[in-house]
């Protein structure tokens, strides 16, 4: 049962815009997937072909970024064991912590895609049809405000990983054009274990794209994830207060008992699906958010580390920027947390507000039990190990320090 439904407010120019489709908040999601070759969800007129082809395209990618994972462990292990080269490890290993992370985000949502299925049909089916209704929402206002978000955060995480991916390339052309100097040392963008010598030859462009690739896959898989999830909570969130809405401006008592109780059922029909919803994607999302937290403490640690270590000024700016990326991605979920939490609280308070004086006692006894199950309110779960919101944030710069603490530690002696 969809939300109680108002009448169409008369107009002598009705709305002529055009509705918006639930795809919509979904779209650059969807973008970053497709770059990878992977459907989050079936998409209707997808042919076999075209599944086909992106099913290839997807296993060569995964293929790709894995290679590169196991070679830069191989230089980690190899440089601990050593006893050399520790800081360039531990800069690896913030870049090694990004490509886990990006690793189970896939696997999580390619795991789950008959489940998100579900949840994007069963959101299609509550979204709003008509312009007019689309207006009583406010969903222009909620996808702009979404879309604002995602094109701030999928710009940054761009600009960082091809400015780091692209710098080599871009010094070896001032070298050579500008400067004028022949005989330079090659790098890659990441430090990286290989059977042969990869600094001459041909095997050096080979993999300088490699790793390119493999790091442009990493971040669509993560990008697409986290603004998959914070989409599909927007659309939640618009949902809660549009219900909280409905439940405030209804005046009880006006009209027979049996109609504010039909009114009560719709909400609570509407509340439970609402709920239902949230579960769901905590389902899909627990794996990825717990690992989203985990990887982060430890970036914000290692990257801290080097950046109190001293440093080439180039490698610092990557590394604050890089720094910057892993607060932001931390930032953005917690917000969307949080107003996961605050929308579904605020059912409760809606149901305290509006006008029950003067209806029917059953009435009245059932409001009792909406306010109970909304004092229990909706929110994101990192599995059963985290409770996601605001307050998140301050846990994970507690847990960031330790591991710097402790690093540094490590260090000096």
């Amino acid at each position: 049962m969809t939300a109680p439904k108002k009448s169409q407010p008369s107009s002598e120019e009705p709305d002529r815009s055009e509705p918006i489709a639930l795809g919509a908040f979904l779209k650059y999601a969807n973008v970053f997937y497709l770059s990878i070759g992977m459907l989050a969800y079936d998409h209707e007129g997808r042919g076999k072909r075209k599944e086909l082809l992106l099913f290839v395209v997807f296993i060569a990618q995964m293929v790709n970024l894995n290679v590169d994972l196991l070679s830069e462990l191989i230089y980690v292990f190899q440089a601990i064991g050593n006893g050399s080269n520790f800081l360039e490890a531990t800069m690896n290993l913030s870049f090694i912590g990004f490509v886990v992370v990006g690793d189970l985000k896939i696997w999580a949502i390619w795991r789950q895609r008959e489940k998100i299925t579900h949840v994007v049909r069963e959101l299609e089916r509550l979204h709003p049809s008509k312009a007019y209704q689309q207006a009583e929402f406010g969903l222009k206002g909620y996808l702009d405000g979404y879309r604002r978000y995602s094109v701030f955060y999928f710009s940054i995480h761009l600009v960082l990983i091809w400015s780091y991916n692209l710098y080599w390339a871009v010094y070896w052309l001032v070298c050579d054009f500008w400067l004028e100097v022949r005989q330079f040392e090659r790098m890659l963008p990441y430090y990286c274990w290989v059977p042969w010598d990869w600094s001459t030859g041909f095997s050096y462009y080979l993999l300088y794209v490699s790793q390119n690739i493999g790091g442009q896959a990493c971040l669509s898989g993560q990008l697409a994830a986290d603004m998959l999830m914070c989409a599909l909570v927007t659309v939640l969130v618009m949902h809660f207060y549009r219900l909280a809405g409905r439940i405030e401006e209804h005046v009880a008592g006006l009209e027979a008992p049996k109609r504010d109780l039909e009114f009560l059922q719709a909400v609570v029909a509407y509340h439970q699906r609402l709920l239902l919803l949230c579960q769901d994607i905590n389902d899909i999302f627990g794996v990825s958010l717990l690992s989203n937290f985990v990887s982060s403490s430890f970036i914000i640690c290692f990257v801290g580390f080097q950046m109190t270590v001293g440093g080439e000024i180039d490698n610092l700016v990557m590394l604050v920027l890089f720094l910057f990326c892993a607060m932001l991605q931390v930032f953005m979920i917690t917000t969307h947390a949080q107003r996961l939490l605050d929308a579904s609280e605020h059912i409760g308070q809606a149901v305290y507000n509006h006008d029950w004086f003067h209806a029917d006692l059953r009435y009245r006894k059932m409001l009792v039990l909406i306010v109970k199950r909304a004092q229990e309110p909706s929110r994101l779960k990192a599995t059963i190990f985290l409770n996601v919101s605001l307050v998140t944030v301050a846990d994970l710069l507690q847990l960031s320090y330790k591991f710097f603490a402790l690093l540094r530690t490590m260090y000096v002696k």
